[in-house]
């Protein structure tokens, strides 16, 4: 493997769903990030709603999940393998 990937295809290639999961501890945290993206959005959509600034709210979050979400699907292609599965992976580091 020459390159280090983060994600693998969590279903076979010739399965037409092309979802990928972490396999490597970049992925994971690249993952927690946007988790975590996610969570302050929606702490800061709380927050400004009960302040009265509820329009603003929903703002900051639609922000922070387009742009959380946006990073998180470009990460994943960029660092995903898009030929082994997950269960590949897992098969490699039992082996070891």
């Amino acid at each position: 493997m020459s390159e280090e990937y983060w994600f693998a295809r969590r279903f076979p290639v010739s399965d037409p769903r092309s979802a990928f999961a972490p396999v490597h501890w970049k992925g994971f945290v690249a993952t927690g990030i946007f988790v975590a993206a996610l969570v302050i959005g929606g702490v800061a959509f709380a927050w400004m709603g009960a302040s009265g600034y509820l329009l603003q709210g929903v703002f900051v979050f639609a922000m922070a999940a387009l742009v959380a979400g946006g990073w998180f699907v470009t990460i994943a292609n960029a660092k995903g393998d898009k030929r082994r599965t997950v269960a590949d992976y897992k098969k490699a580091t039992q082996s070891v």
